[in-house]
């Protein structure tokens, strides 16, 4: 299943599908277990269509490898999350560290077991590519949730501890600029933005899902909870024709 956030202008609120199960490219060069190398062959189909772009390529080849001191570093001391990031677009660089802070407290608050994700930061191009491959339709959307588990309901640290190690729960990508976009007209920080639809995603990965009403609901007070934990905006509080007239 995959999982988009699409933001309407008449509620305000996210719109989700579902499809066969496919994986994104996570640029994970892991081999500890034969979990993971499985999780890699199911990516590699992904690999022909999701090209790194050629203005970050230098960027990306210098970028550590996930189990370098300078990759680990990015998640907080005693973080239970293992959080695998991906920075295929400039425009993320210097907000990798406040992402990866963002997982681990989502991580802490809800009180979960260690568990692995792969974090992809791409753009509005990028994601394009995966939302007509795999949605099958035309531009960018904000956030790509792949879940690697078939949660059919939202799971807490019990049901989680019944996976088995590493735990790999899934891949999130965002698109820097089409949250950039969404933050300035909805007149919201622009890193509240990036962290809401972290969380969001994070959620989803968890088997939260917004297709029926009352699933919305849950999933939207959970995500405001987390955030003003954070002392974050409530990212629903919005008034878009106020907002777009200025008022």
């Amino acid at each position: 299943m995959w999982c988009a956030m699409i933001w309407s202008p008449a509620s305000s609120k996210p719109i989700i599908a579902a499809m066969p199960n496919c994986r994104p490219t996570g640029r994970i060069k892991r081999a500890k277990a034969a979990a993971k190398n499985k999780m890699k062959r199911k990516r590699a189909m992904m690999i022909k269509t999701t090209e790194p772009q050629t203005a970050t390529d230098a960027a990306l080849a210098a970028e550590p490898e996930p189990d370098s001191p300078a990759h680990d570093s990015l998640m907080p001391d005693g973080a239970t999350l293992n959080l695998d990031i991906d920075c295929r677009h400039e425009a993320w660089h210097g907000l990798e560290a406040m992402l990866a802070a963002q997982a681990d407290f989502v991580w802490r608050h809800l009180d979960l077991p260690p568990a692995e994700i792969s974090l992809v930061l791409a753009d509005g191009t990028f994601i394009a590519t995966l939302n007509e491959t795999y949605r099958d339709k035309k531009g960018a959307t904000n956030v790509l949730s792949f879940p690697a588990q078939d949660f059919t309901a939202p799971v807490n640290a019990a049901a989680l501890n019944n996976v088995p190690l590493p735990r790999l729960l899934g891949d999130i990508v965002l698109a820097h600029d089409v949250l950039a976009e969404e933050a300035q007209a909805q007149g919201k920080d622009k890193q509240d933005h990036m962290c809401h639809l972290l969380t969001h995603g994070l959620l989803h990965l968890l088997g939260h899902d917004h297709v029926q009403e009352h699933d919305a609901a849950q999933m939207e007070e959970l995500e405001k909870n987390i955030l003003a934990a954070q002392g974050r905006a409530d990212p629903y509080d919005i008034d878009l024709d106020e907002k777009a007239a200025g008022r």
